[in-house]
């Protein structure tokens, strides 16, 4: 291409960069390109900060973590591949002070803690922070600031743990070794080793980590050592990956799904404008080609100026991108205290260099279009029915490449995409539906209504880009601020009906019984009583688990600690069987399990695949023969993993118990009691839990209410483009009305009622998505019937006509500056 093929482009570019069709283009991409690098950037910060969090907060080379003790030959086995080795003891206890208690984690620290890096101590809350390099003293207790708070004590009085006094002698401020291993930040405490032992914790609910100082050489044989003889405990090291990360990958995954929304809104709004856009470029390429250009050269003008385009929008995308990035961290700075704005600019340049490689894709139905450009397109101008149907292909194409890209698991992309898919059908046949009915209903009639129903029929696919853009975001908002809230609110009633409003999530025996002796002494109604043992997963198929898949897995994650295994003679009142079949009753064969159906379909399982458990240091191999699902009616608490119950007889391991309790306000006092005998049993009341969701729901309609806004920009621009596309023919719908008599008020009149259809179309599809949402999650998660608040649909119905017929009117404004003069004119 010569220098002045590329001055001329440079040229038409400068020309045609102010058009309104260029300007929102240019917006459209700008938007997108903004949505992927500050997802990227977010995403690449988020995955620094974990790894910078292993490095920093593992407090050893390798950390060896299990729920029994290592004999002395392991120990010695230990001691020989590594350096130096430190033990520690954590558990989940009740610490209580005049009557309030508290949950924390308790640890128990001895001689050689910490292994690295120092702990920070205080004596007040605001006072100094020192560094020391051992634990507290015996009988001491060191607490972190919200224990201080929770419990009203202040440092230098007493407290009373497992009926055992402590003095508070120290604030907790910072442990070298407090990795994030979840999103629930537990308070803390901590104690000598050699008082842990007086507190009589039963031995099952004492957790031991062993942090070793070891060289990558020793990590590595350590790692093949726990694999080989303790396959059971949790093994980190500053080589591997951070436990969060798979899940953080996830969530990035997950918001790249659906971001299919917004390039499916996009594609309408591009489809509209390259109409606009086929038009122009196949015409100035015919005055070209009747100048004596040749028909590549036209070609290569029409790439250039594109490329022109996009640089010259990079600038302004990256700034905003690095805006919006840096709104991220602040929000993500509630759940990483520490995270801070890090600009990788090797991934804002892959970024960059994806995204022109889509909008490429996006653009090329305009270049192939000029292949069929001629000079005889100056006085007959050509259909352009063959070119979108290229620009729907290339957009299919985009959507799968970007459904592609961020899947990574099957099950998750088929929700998603069939959830947004069938949101888009459900606004596609409502849109048509109602356009066809009320024409052909009203045809029969005379009047303004009429009127406006046949013309909005006789351009039915541009009213559906348009009624599928509102009605999409205003579903989207309409499920987030509306059913969820309901949601929560139907969860909490439905828990208090059914298991009452207290859930004990652990008790041994031993706790269960002092439990159902209070119960009986205090009339205190016991709803359900489920018993389990502890299990963790090694094996698939005889497939080690880490091997077993290196895609990111709820499932999988969950099932490589240990889980709650239930045992049943009969299929439990809230399970009903979706493949296989139950045990029958008095089997002797007891290795033999039942799987939940989420987990069947996220790992690939089959009826026939084997399970390796581990449980209380035996490996025991498991059948699948039936897969379950939750089925509402006989409480919430159930399991991913059952058992025959003779399987009892023949697994020697500590049992636990979870249960739910219905108290009344004057029996609430009487927890105290337990959690002073028994600071280990685990208890959280349907008040905590509800807070629990309300908290979760929060952070859900932040980043719904975010996207949701990307969406109404986008359907604003649909609006904008598919009123730029049909403008012309606006203008002379109109002139033509006026040449029959009619005056611009008329027209005027027209526009409004065909807004006030389009907008009230939108608000008919997402409040009936909305309502068949909510009514198969309630079907499915309490056989009960949805019960929207028609107040919120009454006010939203009234908003989304408020607000579309008044944008639609100002965007069609420039269709009413016409005359009959101008039909005349044109004619």
């Amino acid at each position: 291409m010569n220098s002045a093929n590329i001055k001329l482009a440079v040229h038409f570019f400068q020309q045609e960069k102010t058009l309104a069709h260029q300007k929102y283009l240019r917006f459209i991409q700008g938007l997108l390109m903004v949505f992927i690098i500050a997802l990227s950037q977010s995403s690449d910060t988020v995955q620094s900060y974990l790894h910078e969090n292993l490095q920093n907060l593992l407090g050893a080379d390798v950390v060896i973590t299990q729920q029994e003790s290592l004999n002395n030959n392991q120990l010695q086995e230990i001691e020989n591949i590594a350096r130096a080795l430190v033990v520690t003891q954590q558990v989940s206890s009740t610490l209580t002070h005049n009557g309030l208690w508290q949950r924390a984690q308790i640890k128990a620290v001895g001689d050689g803690y910490p292994l690295q890096g120092q702990l920070s101590i205080a004596d007040s809350p605001q006072g100094d922070v020192q560094g020391v390099y051992s634990g507290p003293n015996i009988g001491e207790i060191w607490l972190d600031a919200r224990l201080l708070v929770g419990l009203s004590v202040n440092v230098g009085e007493y407290l009373t743990l497992a009926e055992q006094s402590f003095l508070v002698a120290k604030v907790l401020v910072h442990e070298p070794d407090r990795l994030m291993e979840g999103h629930n930040v537990d308070m803390r405490a901590m104690i000598n080793a050699a008082d842990i032992t007086k507190l009589g914790f039963p031995a099952e609910q004492v957790q031991y980590r062993y942090l070793i100082t070891a060289n990558k050489q020793q990590s590595t044989a350590l790692i093949q050592w726990q694999k080989d003889n303790l396959p059971g405990a949790q093994l980190h090291h500053k080589q591997g990956a951070h436990p969060l990360a798979l899940f953080w990958k996830r969530t990035e995954n997950f918001i790249g799904l659906t971001s299919i929304i917004l390039f499916f809104m996009a594609a309408i709004a591009l489809e509209q404008l390259s109409q606009t856009q086929i038009h122009k470029e196949q015409y100035f390429s015919a005055i070209c080609l009747s100048l004596g250009s040749s028909l590549k050269s036209c070609i290569q003008l029409s790439v250039v100026k594109w490329c022109l385009s996009f640089a010259t929008l990079l600038p302004a995308v990256l700034v905003v991108s690095a805006l919006f990035y840096g709104a991220v961290v602040i929000w993500l700075q509630a759940t990483f205290v520490e995270i801070t704005w890090q600009w990788n600019t090797w991934l804002a340049i892959k970024s960059v260099a994806a995204m022109a490689i889509i909008l490429m894709i996006m653009q090329l139905p305009v270049w192939l279009s000029l292949k069929s450009s001629t000079v005889a397109q100056l006085v007959n101008p050509p259909k352009t029915d063959s070119n979108l149907l290229l620009t729907k292909i290339s957009s299919v194409v985009v959507l799968c490449a970007i459904a592609f890209a961020y899947s990574d698991n099957g099950l998750l992309t088929a929700m998603v995409v069939s959830s947004i898919a069938v949101s888009i059908c459900l606004m596609i046949i409502i849109s048509w539906l109602s356009l066809t009915i009320g024409e052909k209903v009203s045809q029969r009639f005379s009047g303004l209504v009429p009127f406006t129903l046949f013309m909005m029929k006789q351009r039915l696919l541009a009213k559906s880009t348009q009624i599928l853009g509102i009605g999409l975001c205003t579903f989207l908002l309409l499920f987030t601020l509306m059913l969820l809230k309901d949601l929560g609110n139907t969860m909490s009633a439905y828990q208090r009906q059914h298991d009452g409003n207290l859930l004990i999530s652990q008790a041994t025996q031993t706790q269960m019984l002092d439990i159902e002796q209070l119960a009986s002494t205090e009339n205190i109604e016991i709803r359900q009583v489920k018993p389990y043992l502890r299990a963790k997963l090694i094996k698939i198929n005889d497939t080690p688990l880490d091997e077993f898949s290196q895609k990111p897995s709820d499932s999988l994650s969950t099932l490589g600690r240990a889980i709650r295994l239930h045992w049943s003679q009969d299929i439990p009142a809230n399970n009903r069987i979706v493949e296989g079949s139950w045990w029958a009753e008095n089997t002797e064969n007891w290795q033999q399990i039942s799987v939940e159906q989420e987990i069947m379909t996220d790992l690939g399982l089959n009826i026939g695949d084997r399970f390796t458990l581990f449980i209380n240091q035996q490996a025991i191999d498991f059948t699948i023969v039936a897969s379950h699902v939750y089925r509402s009616g006989g409480g919430s608490i159930t399991f991913w993993l059952q058992m025959p119950t003779a399987a009892i007889d023949h697994i020697h391991a500590p049992i636990f118990n979870m249960a739910s309790i219905e108290l009344s306000q004057t029996q609430w006092p009487l927890l105290n009691q337990l959690w002073q005998k028994h600071p280990t049993l685990r208890m959280v009341s349907l008040k905590e839990m509800t807070e629990r969701f309300d908290r979760i729901l929060a952070m859900v309609t932040q980043v719904i209410s975010g996207f949701s806004l990307l969406i109404i920009i986008l359907a604003s621009v649909v609006i904008l483009a598919s009123v730029q596309t049909l403008e012309d023919k606006e203008k002379k719908k109109n002139s033509i009305i006026m040449s029959f008599g009619f005056n611009k008020p008329t027209c005027l009149k027209l526009n409004i009622i065909e807004w006030l259809f389009t907008a009230a179309i939108a608000a008919l599809g997402a409040i009936s998505g909305t309502y068949l949402a909510g009514m198969m999650i309630y079907q499915s998660q309490f056989s009960i019937a949805y019960q929207p608040n028609f107040w919120w649909l009454l006010a939203t119905l009234t908003l989304i006509l408020a607000l579309v017929t008044s944008f639609g009117i100002y965007a069609s404004r420039k269709s009413l500056k016409t005359s009959i003069r101008q039909l005349l004119a044109e004619n």
